[in-house]
């Protein structure tokens, strides 16, 4: 039996299209912000150069005897920017005419949120790189030890941890929030619930803790860290900058997006006398889970 149905009577049935496009899942853009900016330092050129200062040493003074002037031939480190990325599409003006959706406006949403997830994942890839001072295991929720351990090593050095920033995964930062001694009234002072109402620990001993889902590492692992002053530093001889030009014999629209920057670790000096190595004192790799 022949009966009207959506097959034959396609023609009559309508077809909607959403007033809105469905955007790409965006991150959290954070940790190239949290790096201190020393763009200053480098008004011209791509190298900054950072010689080192060392301390002296005291001898004892012997009677009759003069005193051998000591002589330390410093070394220096030097920062190379070198990253320049672009982001470009040509879009026709035929599309732009015909479409329900402005390309041009979609461009520029994601052509800002791609600039800034390559700076900070760039930035990220510099977390890994501390061997020596690293606390936690790969996979596993950080633990109370873990950042008394980054303290510790924190203090070591001199640094304090006022001021401090702490990177986690949200693996991680979960992690603390099942930490008593940062999440109870009776460790931390807190008397209105502001740390579990705001899903935020706070501040762990002076520092302050942020999340990204940037961090380097494949789940289950994540690569954090904790740093103090201007350890992790950024140069950005060109901030974002978007250009357009209208091409009359393609007849399409030319827009790019670039910008040029250099992310950084700085070694500090070692504290012994008379010595003329450095090394990542003020910062503390967090192997933890993503």
């Amino acid at each position: 039996m022949t009966v009207v149905g959506v097959t034959s009577n396609a023609l009559h049935i309508d077809v909607m299209w959403t007033p809105e496009l469905q955007r790409a899942v965006t991150m959290d853009v954070v940790i190239f912000d949290m790096f201190a900016d020393w763009s200053s330092k480098l008004p011209h050129g791509n190298i900054l150069h950072r010689p080192d200062s060392h301390h002296l040493a005291s001898n004892p003074k012997v009677e009759s005897v003069d005193a051998t002037p000591e002589a330390i031939t410093e070394g220096e480190q030097t920062f190379t920017v070198s990253t320049h990325e672009i982001v470009a599409q040509q879009i026709e003006s035929i599309e732009e005419v015909l479409s329900r959706y402005s390309a041009r406006a979609e461009y520029t949403v994601n052509a800002a949120y791609a600039l800034a997830r390559q700076k900070d994942t760039d930035a990220a890839a510099l977390l890994d790189d501390n061997t020596t001072q690293s606390v936690g295991a790969l996979g596993a929720e950080p633990t109370y030890d873990n950042m008394l351990g980054v303290r510790k090593y924190i203090r070591d050095s001199g640094g304090r941890m006022g001021g401090a920033k702490v990177l986690l995964s949200p693996g991680g930062y979960n992690g603390l929030l099942k930490i008593d001694q940062f999440t109870r009234a009776s460790y931390n002072g807190d008397t209105e619930g502001m740390a579990i109402r705001e899903a935020e620990v706070g501040r762990i001993f002076g520092g302050t803790v942020y999340e990204s889902q940037l961090l380097p590492g494949t789940a289950p692992n994540a690569s954090g860290h904790c740093w103090v002053g201007e350890h992790f530093f950024k140069i950005v001889p060109k901030p974002p900058k978007t250009d357009t030009w209208f091409s009359p014999l393609a007849k399409a629209w030319i827009v790019a997006s670039d910008t040029i920057y250099g992310v950084f670790e700085n070694q500090e000096a070692n504290e012994a006398e008379s010595v003329t190595t450095r090394a990542r004192l003020r910062g503390v790799r967090i192997q933890h889970n993503k």
